[in-house]
């Protein structure tokens, strides 16, 4: 595949996150008062997210565009500030510090950082690149015109000082960050940036470094010895990802198209038409989903039928029953006896 049909592969493919930054972002909703499900209903977050039983690993990105949103708009901005740091620095920067392996510069520190992020996030583009004689860290990101996007790089911005903290024992200090939005007021009340340069406007969210800096080793205690990166999705391309992005829901009986498509935050008629690019019927592909995972779950014994049956969405065993038997032309209970 081409650089340019691996790009054209890239925008059309569906934005996805790691569960385990849904759970993350889920998890900051715990100290606002009420009942945290029916924000996470309102985010399209599956009902299951806290089970140990489900089997997958990736969500739609509007998930976590959504849990951050709902974050920015019940807390004050200086309590989302304060919430935010907090989070990143103890918990959410060390799992990725844990990933990293490079110690001979910042730089190398920055690049596998950029790579392993493409693993967490499938649409975020983070770069190192020397510029107007300064080196930068760079994020690109679509949406600006978006609700979410001020909250969202309100979230990187904090999130990358706080990286570039830590891998620097503290000796960055941010003086100049260039900003999407135009909110440079909001940006400027982060303790840490008080003193810091603000370019708004910019087509990208960036960080400028000092060259010595970046040349200079990185000693975190938490950056591991070995080099691991993520090649689940080594095939990035719309219909890999709709399956991935669809997988979550599908306990929620036959999901129609229609809620497909809120979920994707797409229009019904242009997931219809780029499944058809793809030889694809929605609700042939659906099925076909659902039966492979059913099946995936009838060669665990300890299973009862009729706990699959509630679990792929079916209001009981019988209804279940009939169901598979037109597809498989046998009863759960025949195929279970066959795969022993």
């Amino acid at each position: 595949m081409s650089s340019n049909s691996l790009s054209t592969a890239a925008s059309e493919a569906i934005p996805l996150v790691q569960r385990q930054d849904v759970l993350f972002f889920a998890s900051l909703l715990r100290g606002l008062e009420g009942s945290i499900y029916p924000i996470l209903k309102h985010a399209k977050v599956p009902a299951d997210l806290y089970s140990n039983d489900n089997n997958y690993d990736y969500l739609p990105e509007n998930t976590v565009k959504n849990l951050v949103q709902a974050l920015g708009e019940r807390l004050a901005p200086q309590e989302f500030i304060q919430l935010i740091s907090s989070a990143c620095k103890n918990i959410y920067i060390p799992g990725f510090i844990r990933r990293l392996s490079q110690r001979s510069s910042l730089k190398a520190a920055l690049d596998e950082f950029a790579q392993q992020l493409k693993s967490n996030l499938t649409h975020t583009k983070v770069y190192t690149q020397f510029s107007g004689g300064s080196w930068w860290l760079v994020r690109e990101k679509e949406g600006v015109e978006q609700d979410w996007f001020t909250h969202a790089e309100l979230f990187s911005v904090i999130f990358t000082c706080e990286l570039l903290a830590a891998l620097t024992d503290n000796k960055w200090r941010p003086k100049q960050i260039g900003l999407q939005s135009d909110a440079a007021a909001t940006f400027a009340t982060i303790p840490a940036l008080t003193n810091c340069q603000f370019f708004t406007g910019r087509p990208v969210t960036a960080f400028a470094i000092d060259e010595s800096l970046m040349n200079a080793p990185v000693r975190h205690a938490y950056i591991s010895t070995s080099t691991h990166i993520d090649n689940t999705l080594q095939s990035i391309c719309f219909i890999s990802t709709f399956k991935l992005a669809i997988q979550p829901y599908l306990s929620m009986g036959k999901l129609p198209i229609k809620t497909a498509a809120q979920i994707l935050q797409m229009n019904v008629r242009t997931l219809q038409r780029r499944l058809a690019n793809e030889g694809v019927v929605y609700g042939e592909i659906v099925e076909q989903m659902v039966l492979a995972q059913t099946l995936d779950l009838l060669k665990c014994p300890s299973l009862k039928i009729t706990s699959i049956a509630i679990r792929m969405g079916y209001s009981d065993a019988a209804h279940f029953t009939r169901a598979f038997k037109r597809q498989m032309k046998m009863t759960p209970s025949q195929f279970r006896r066959q795969t022993k």
